[in-house]
């Protein structure tokens, strides 16, 4: 006889005994992650570990190196200006293939103000 198409889904086991889950939640209590992921009556039925005894040593974790273009966030700025400075400002950005946005922040820079040009990239495409 033939095996049916489809059979229904297996039950879900837990992946993590209690146990484990305390003394994940001891390791990790400091990095700002302390909203329970079980029921609040099967958390308060675990016993209190003490946090010297059970704490797993912290593992490096390996982070991305930032690339010299990561966006770098900042406040708006926004106002009017003239029609025909406006035009004129989207013309040179037109010519010169950059935005807006990086022709302001160049002039600021011109007359001393702290930019880092390097962190804006000069054709208004966002990094992935």
């Amino acid at each position: 006889m033939m095996k049916p198409a489809f059979q229904p889904a297996p039950r879900p086991r837990p992946r993590i005994s209690p146990e484990d889950a305390q003394q994940l939640a001891v390791a990790t209590s400091d990095l700002g992650f302390t909203r329970p992921s079980s029921a609040p009556e099967a958390r308060a039925a675990a016993p209190v570990v003490n946090e010297a005894k059970t704490a797993l040593p912290p593992t490096p974790i390996a982070q991305e190196p930032k690339t010299p273009l990561a966006p770098v966030k900042g406040t708006a700025l926004k106002f009017e200006v003239p029609d025909p400075v406006w035009t004129a400002l989207r013309q040179e950005a037109l010519n010169r293939r950059v935005t807006v946005k990086y022709l302001v922040l160049e002039a600021l820079a011109e007359k001393g103000y702290n930019v880092d040009l390097a962190a804006v990239p000069e054709d208004g495409r966002r990094l992935r």
